[in-house]
């Protein structure tokens, strides 16, 4: 069994969207309306990572931060740090340093979603 792709449900898509293209470098590959008020995008990785973004004008509220996390595997965090203070992302936790070696920090999308940026975690 694999994962196949990660559900945050959303505020604003547009926000949302432009957040995980500009963090992350996603890239849209898909969009559509299931039914009025629901919009949903989906984004893929320079593999086979997906998220999909849900935005529901039927759900009156978002629970912030509860509906998910994601974590990221990355190469080099010193430099995803540095692409990630360029941007004015904030880092909300980290760097950390465990004793198996890995490095993380922590992130929020706009949605107050937990986002782990983790380098040296191979699965």
């Amino acid at each position: 069994m694999k994962v196949g792709f990660i559900t945050v449900h959303v505020k604003n898509l547009e926000e949302s969207v432009e957040f995980y293209k500009n963090a992350f470098g996603l890239f849209e590959v898909r969009r559509f309306s299931p039914q009025e008020g629901v919009n949903i995008v989906f984004l893929k990785d320079e593999e086979k990572g997906l998220i999909e973004l849900i935005e529901n004008n039927h759900m009156h509220e978002v629970n912030e931060g509860a509906l998910v996390s994601i974590g990221f595997n990355v190469e080099d965090l010193n430099e995803v740090l540095k692409r990630l203070r360029e941007k004015d992302i904030e880092i909300i936790r980290g760097p950390i340093e465990v004793p198996s070696g890995e490095k993380f920090v922590f992130i929020k999308d706009p949605n107050g979603v937990e986002i782990e940026l983790i380098e040296g975690f191979g699965v």
